[in-house]
């Protein structure tokens, strides 16, 4: 449970008037106005002697004001404020000093009263009363004006009311010894009457009485107390007025309707009290059968909750159990699909590796071919061409006509020999095998400008370097293939070839300003060109890029990570040059 101090809002101290509230205090001070006035004219009427009403009027003020103090230090002991403290002191001090005022009354317990009282003690006894509450009155409200002293809250509540009571009481036994010395203070009764100094007197008690209701009524907005004490004041203010200024003496109405006004005024605050007490336990027990219908509900719903737990458990559990087995089969067809993936890719692996023996035994296929047509093809074709050379010389003196068909079939045979050594360059160039890639590759861009009038650019850096097989096979048939497509698909003019080494890389380059084509275009069938190209870099490690659009050209780029060790430098062939013969 939280502080009630946390919340104080909640306390007739503290809370702050409502309009009805406002408009019942104003009631109940305009029926005093009015009872004063009408009292007012008959205030010195002499009635009878009734003893037995001092008793009682004094007795219920002292209750009022006990029972109003003990309620005041209950809300000082929540709140720790010290207008409180100094509001309760002023209450204990009137239910004392009445008290000892009711001991000490001429007549009713002895001829002079108790306390060893005399003819003045009983009146300045109610000097001291009606002159001490309203000083505390205006101590309460000068506390709870001052911003410093308000939001004081006292560690203690115990300690500062122990000496509260002790200071009163003490006050209260010295003000009642003071009064019983008449030779200290100046005689205010005379019988039942009043001296000359009376007027004085109670004048100075009444001012304070409406000095003490000024200030409360200045304050009345801080507080429903404020203005129940304001109320208070004022109506002190009557009962002195009726009881000792504008009547004639003792037992007369004004003295009779002063301590009414007195018993009124100590019930003021009694009652509103109550009343917050009784709002207080109506919220109270409100608050607990809250409590109650949110624990009830607390429970309903955690019975429910658990019951819902329970609910979802089983399904979890139900659901956990058709998991494992889903999960089972998935795992069992993640396993089969691993299996059927791992047995792919040894399938790739061999399919390449089939490729790549394939690859090597054509490329020495074309070697031996390109050697035979090289070596014994255009060698009888060349001692063929001999013969009739020699035969011609013999005819030609002797038999004009054969000497001149001998001629027309040297110049055939002239043609096959240059035709076998085409075919046997483009198999398997020699010069790939004697003198190395770099030049190799300048004879094959040389041979497809002559061959097709295309202009080509050929960059090479550095000028000479060699790569072992079949790295060399690779970018010399992918420079082939690159510059057949050219000249069959492009309608290119220009060609741009680069052949550069960049450790630990050598990357071909193919550019062309032909008429291009799309790439994700499907491929025509029985179409492998590219694909071809694809699988040689791949058959090397390398990797290989196609970029190209209709209208823009193409540019194809083989890079292989090879590391390259230079050679020393080889003459490289003229650009008319042709491959050896033997």
């Amino acid at each position: 449970m939280s502080d009630p101090g946390s919340n104080p809002r909640i306390f007739l101290s503290t809370v702050v008037p409502r309009p009805n509230q406002k408009r019942l205090v104003m009631a109940a001070m305009l029926a005093s106005v009015v009872v004063f006035v009408a009292v007012l004219p008959f205030a010195q009427w002499q009635l009878a002697q009734v003893w037995g009403f001092i008793p009682v009027y004094e007795s219920a003020v002292v209750i009022n004001d006990l029972v109003t103090a003990a309620m005041l230090v209950g809300q000082f002991t929540l709140l720790r404020s010290p207008g409180l403290l100094a509001l309760s002191s002023g209450y204990f001090f009137t239910a004392t000093v009445a008290a000892v005022h009711m001991l000490s009354f001429p007549g009713l317990f002895s001829a002079s009263g108790l306390l060893n009282a005399g003819p003045q003690t009983t009146a300045w006894l109610y000097m001291f009363w009606h002159g001490g509450f309203p000083l505390s009155l205006i101590a309460y409200a000068l506390l709870q004006e001052n911003e410093r002293t308000r939001h004081i809250r006292l560690r203690h509540a115990l300690s500062p009311v122990l000496w509260a009571a002790g200071v009163v009481l003490l006050l209260t036994y010295g003000l009642t010894a003071l009064a019983t010395h008449p030779s200290l203070l100046a005689a205010i009764m005379s019988g039942h009457g009043y001296t000359g100094a009376m007027s004085t007197t109670v004048g100075i008690v009444w001012m304070l009485n409406v000095l003490a209701a000024a200030i409360l009524w200045r304050h009345r907005g801080h507080s429903l107390l404020n203005l129940w004490c304001a109320v208070v004041a004022v109506t002190s203010a009557f009962e002195v007025a009726l009881s000792a200024v504008f009547n004639h003496g003792r037992f007369d109405l004004g003295f009779y309707a002063g301590r009414a006004y007195g018993l009124v005024a100590s019930s003021f605050v009694l009652v509103a009290l109550i009343i917050e007490h009784a709002r207080l336990y109506a919220m109270l027990v409100k608050a607990l059968d809250n409590e109650s219908a949110a624990r009830a509900r607390a429970l309903e719903k955690t019975q429910q909750l658990n019951e819902a737990n329970e609910h979802l458990e089983q399904r979890v559990k139900d659901r956990t159990a058709q998991l494992s087995v889903t999960n089972g089969e998935l795992r069992q067809e993640i396993i089969e699909r691993k299996r059927a993936e791992q047995a792919l890719e040894r399938s790739r692996e061999e399919l390449r590796e089939l490729a790549t023996i394939s690859s090597r035994a054509g490329e020495e296929e074309r070697r031996r071919i390109s050697r035979e047509l090289h070596d014994e093809l255009a060698q009888s074709l060349a001692a063929l061409k001999v013969d009739m050379q020699m035969l011609e010389h013999k005819l030609d003196a002797t038999n004009k006509p054969a000497a001149e068909r001998l001629s027309s079939m040297e110049q055939a045979v002239d043609d096959m020999i240059g035709a076998t050594r085409r075919l046997a360059s483009d198999l398997r160039p020699s010069m790939l095998d004697d003198l190395g890639l770099v030049p190799a590759c300048r004879w094959l861009v040389d041979s497809f400008q002559r061959r097709h009038r295309i202009r080509c650019e050929l960059t090479i850096a550095p000028e000479h370097f060699e790569l072992p097989e079949p790295f060399a096979s690779t970018v010399y048939r992918v420079l082939q293939e690159c510059l057949v497509n050219v000249a069959r698909h492009a309608g290119a003019s220009v060609v741009q070839v680069r052949l550069i080494y960049e450790a630990p890389t050598v990357q071909l380059s193919v550019r062309d300003d032909g008429i291009g084509f799309d790439p994700a275009h499907p491929r025509k069938d029985l179409s492998f060109g590219l694909v071809g190209l694809r699988e040689r870099a791949y058959l090397v490690q390398g990797s290989l890029s196609i970029d190209s659009s209709p209208e823009t050209g193409t540019l194809i780029e083989l890079t292989i990570p090879q590391t390259i060790a230079a050679t020393p430098q080889t003459r490289l062939p003229a650009a008319d040059d042709q491959p050896r013969a033997m």
